[in-house]
């Protein structure tokens, strides 16, 4: 019997997991971010289970689990910054399920969350309503700043800011240097920023830079 997941809650701590195997409950911190860290530590505990592991033995299986390089892997950044360097996230579903990860990382605090997103990888008759779709869960999920690099991209940027319920600002740029310069201007101690969507966009150097790593 595989177990169930009833809830995921995110925080700066991690992800705490509610489950349920048969008619027994539980829950379980896992030091990190994104559905890749949490599909693993799911499996991790599946197979102990299927092993003869009682449940409360198996959560251990969890809590070895750590952020997962490249997806939703935090990042301290000077300033009181934190990055979520999420540039293996190439597909629409992949970083929708990020975008989620950021909105409920702020949602209820004071900190803003701001989504930097290169072209999506998709084939060209899914290209429109792949990067319109996404721009739409954007504002839904009430990110505060949305940064488009890449002008196959355009059609995100578009979307979001066609949406007139939503409160934050959207921009489109065409090159890594000019999403920096545009979150270097806007970004403030407490912030999140996820970078996602690095399908066609090389978006390492742009982590590298809000981190310090590079000059």
């Amino acid at each position: 019997m595989a177990l169930t997941v009833d809830d995921v809650i995110v925080s700066r701590a991690g992800t705490l997991v509610h489950l349920r195997h048969g008619d027994q409950r539980a829950e379980v911190l896992i030091d990190a971010l994104g559905e890749t860290a949490v599909d693993s530590a799911i499996q991790a505990m599946d197979a102990r289970l299927a092993a003869g592991a009682t449940l409360a033995d198996a959560l251990g299986a969890a809590t070895s689990i750590r952020d997962v390089p490249r997806r939703c892997a935090r990042v301290a950044a000077p300033g009181e910054l934190l990055v979520l360097d999420d540039r293996d996230a190439v597909t629409a579903a992949e970083v929708r399920r990020s975008l989620q990860v950021l909105a409920g990382l702020t949602r209820g605090t004071s900190a803003r969350s701001f989504a930097v997103v290169g072209e999506l990888d998709t084939e060209p008759a899914d290209w429109f309503e792949a990067h319109d779709a996404l721009g739409r869960i954007v504002v839904r999920l009430d990110v505060s700043q949305l940064v488009v690099i890449g002008h196959g991209a355009r059609h995100l940027h578009n979307a979001a800011g066609l949406e007139g319920s939503w409160d934050g600002e959207s921009l489109l740029v065409d090159t890594v240097d000019e999403a920096y310069a545009g979150l270097r201007d806007r970004v403030r101690a407490g912030d999140i920023v996820l970078v996602t969507g690095g399908g066609r966009t090389d978006l390492g150097p742009l982590v590298d830079r809000l981190i310090g790593a590079a000059a």
